[in-house]
């Protein structure tokens, strides 16, 4: 009986080895095949959001209208017909906008990707060609904008032989962004202030407080009109700094930290930050503004609510692959619409750092720079031989190149299935209050509830 409970308990163990291990990365002797991509960028570089009185400056930075013409040459913006909401970090006039360096990044991280997927995912049997991409983008300048230069250099400035390619900006302001204006629900904003009120988080603005009036100060001369009444950022969404101008409200409150590292960053860039600043005052502040961000969108009730719909819709975007596949690996004789090879979403690094965490990706060593991007690879494990016998779908995900393991897993993985990634991607969480015990907050199927007060 002994001998029998030990060889049971030996074989147990075996199973969940060899389940563990086929869980964390293919078999060494299986033929991995590339089927599909996706990229989501960060736009290329931007004047500043917040608007400052310089205003014939930055103009000057900013593309020539027939640069901005032979970029969009090829492509058609699909909007709703009721168009969508205008978030407060869009801009206007001259700020917010794309630059002509940020057009040049934007063309050179397309010459990258072409590298990258060439022999890789587009082959002579199916080569690059705009049927087999699909792009999606935020409804900003700068974001459409910034794709239209990427596809330039991902064609290497070809005129297609084909029908324009479509960017799709239909209600993306909503969901591709962790912050939309208003939230996919309401209930959002009532979790991010109470996110916002924990312990460590009072206390290191405490602690950054000095900083952030130092800073404000020193940018006083330089605000523009209407510089106050832009609003931004996961629990900034009312910002620190008051809607109507007035000195003394000004000393009190600094601007929020969102505005003080966009309006620093491009400053910085260009040499033009004011005498009390130096590099190192901009660069506490860009850590600390990551710090927030990444400690609010870390906890996975705020991750699923801000950034689910978009995960949910990459996911799905891969197992629809998957399904294409498997129907031209059959050979039926059935038309069907092919999935593309290539999906492009162009958006901001909000996003990147939304999706770096609902998908619970290890954190990069920096903040997302202009023209980063996020790629994410389905690979097929098919068996060794002639046979093509699919034994699994992998998903591998990359920031700029560089690999970034999956933190959920049992031990961090390169790789994870793309079944496990889709349970992973509805699992639900909750929230309790300490005191208590009750449920203050819920994810569950899509939907985030505030249930202290049911």
């Amino acid at each position: 009986m002994a001998k029998t409970s030990l060889l049971l308990l030996s074989v147990c163990l075996l199973v969940a080895s060899s389940s563990a291990s086929s869980f964390s990365k293919p078999n060494p002797t299986s033929k991995l095949r590339l089927q599909q991509v996706l990229v989501v960028h960060r736009h290329g570089d931007r004047s500043p959001i917040t608007p400052l009185k310089d205003e014939d400056f930055w103009q000057s930075q900013l593309p020539q209208p027939h640069v901005l013409e032979g970029i969009a040459k090829g492509t058609t913006l699909v909007r709703p017909p009721e168009g969508n909401p205008i978030h407060g970090a869009h801009g206007r006039g001259p700020f917010g906008q794309l630059t002509m360096m940020g057009v040049l990044q934007m063309a050179s991280l397309g010459e990258r990707l072409r590298e990258e997927l060439q022999d890789t995912l587009f082959t002579d049997e199916k080569p690059l060609h705009p049927s087999r991409i699909r792009i999606m983008s935020t409804d900003f300048p700068r974001t459409i904008q910034s794709v239209q230069a990427l596809l330039t250099g991902l064609f290497e400035g070809a005129q297609l032989d084909a029908p324009a390619i479509e960017i799709d900006v239909r209600r993306t302001n909503s969901y591709l962004i962790p912050d939309p204006q208003p939230r996919q629900s309401p209930t959002q904003l009532v979790l991010e202030s109470h996110l916002a009120k924990r312990p460590h988080l009072v206390e290191k603005e405490k602690e950054l407080n000095e900083l952030a009036h130092k800073v404000t100060d020193a940018l006083q001369d330089q605000l523009g009109e209407g510089a106050m009444g832009v609003s931004f950022g996961i629990g900034e969404e009312k910002s620190q700094d008051d809607d109507d101008i007035d000195g003394k409200k000004m000393k009190k409150k600094p601007l929020a930290w969102a505005k003080l590292a966009e309006i620093l960053t491009c400053l910085h860039s260009r040499d033009l930050l004011p005498p009390t600043l130096s590099k190192e005052d901009v660069e506490v502040v860009n850590k600390h503004v990551a710090w927030r961000w990444f400690e609010n969108l870390s906890h996975p009730v705020l991750a699923k609510s801000a950034m689910w719909k978009f995960a949910n819709k990459m996911v799905e975007d891969m197992e629809h692959k998957v399904e294409c596949v498997k129907r031209e690996d059959e050979s039926t004789g059935e038309e069907h619409i092919e999935e593309p090879l290539l999906c492009i979403y162009s958006a901001h690094d909000s996003t990147l750092i939304g999706l770096l965490c609902v998908l619970q990706l290890e954190q990069p060593e920096s903040w997302p720079e202009y023209g980063s991007y996020l790629k994410a690879e389905l690979i097929q494990e098919e068996k060794d031989g002639d046979s093509k016998e699919v034994l699994q779908h992998w998903v591998r995900f990359s920031l700029n190149g560089q690999v970034l393991r999956s933190t959920w897993t049992n031990e961090p993985a390169d790789m994870v299935p793309l079944s496990k990634l889709s349970e992973m991607i509805h699992s639900e969480h909750d929230i309790y209050c300490e005191h208590t015990g009750s449920k203050l907050f819920t994810w569950k199927n899509g939907a985030l509830v505030h249930t202290k007060s049911q």
